[in-house]
């Protein structure tokens, strides 16, 4: 008996012990979360410091290389994902504002900044003013990928801000850029896109047309986040995401919700 309770009181000191120890990592383990997400947050304030310098400090001629360093900036802040776990994307429309004022004619770093902005940063109606901004100063003629500009200005009004009015505009006005490239890959861009505005004219609620806005930007998404984002958002409209024996993504549409074929619009 005498014995028993040896092993019992041991057994009892025992666990009391580990509890001791377990207490103590965790408190350990929550102050250096804590410290952590304050390095984080600290780091986060700095940063936008930063860019909110960059819109107003002139930059003496060097409006080229500002902008490129701007844009290096904002991928390392949008791939540090846990960081902005901690954050959220909230300086993207930061930089996106930096960057138009400092060089509007940085056409391909926009087309990656517009989808962030707005899935990410949750700003579209603030992309759909930058991308206005910007088109102003863009010559169609000069820039090959122009017309992407307006598609996705399109997509952002439809998928986004639910204004299928200005996304048909928009898309028809890619389209009309697209021909000005003069070039068989500019008609190609320029059918695609006045398909998807007729098909949006009279079909302003079909799943094919939001498939087609979210493949637009799966197939010019620069970054995995992006891209697995997209897919969910296809999934959801019932699209079927499947590999080819090329080993490439195809999307295959709910054949119930369209009309014409699906390779007919963008």
């Amino acid at each position: 008996m005498k014995k028993y309770f040896k092993y019992t009181w041991l057994f009892t000191s025992l666990c009391i012990l580990a509890s001791i120890i377990l207490g103590l990592q965790k408190k350990q383990v929550e102050k250096l979360a804590k410290e952590d997400n304050f390095d984080v947050i600290q780091q986060e304030k700095k940063i936008a410091a930063t860019v909110k310098l960059q819109n107003k400090i002139p930059d003496f001629g060097f409006s080229n290389l500002t902008s490129n360093w701007n844009y290096l900036q904002f991928i390392q802040y949008f791939g540090d994902g846990e960081a902005r776990e901690i954050t959220g994307y909230s300086l993207i429309p930061e930089y996106f504002a930096a960057m138009v004022k400092q060089d509007p004619y940085f056409v391909r770093a926009y087309l990656s900044l517009s989808a962030a902005n707005s899935i990410y940063a949750a700003q579209p109606k603030k992309t759909v003013e930058f991308l206005d901004q910007i088109l102003t100063y863009i010559k169609p003629e000069k820039f090959p990928y122009a017309s992407y500009l307006w598609t996705y200005k399109a997509v952002d009004e439809l998928l986004f801000l639910g204004d299928t009015k200005a996304a048909e505009h928009s898309y028809r006005m890619a389209a009309d850029w697209g021909m000005k490239r003069g070039d068989a890959e500019g008609e190609s861009i320029a059918q695609r896109n006045l398909a998807t505005a007729e098909f949006l004219a009279t079909n302003p609620d079909s799943k094919l047309v939001r498939i087609a806005g979210w493949s637009f930007i799966l197939n010019n998404a620069h970054d995995d986040k992006t891209r697995r984002y997209v897919l969910e958002q296809l999934k959801a409209l019932g699209a079927e995401i499947v590999i080819n024996p090329q080993g490439q993504l195809e999307i295959r549409l709910p054949e119930k919700d369209y009309k014409v074929s699906p390779k007919s619009i963008s």
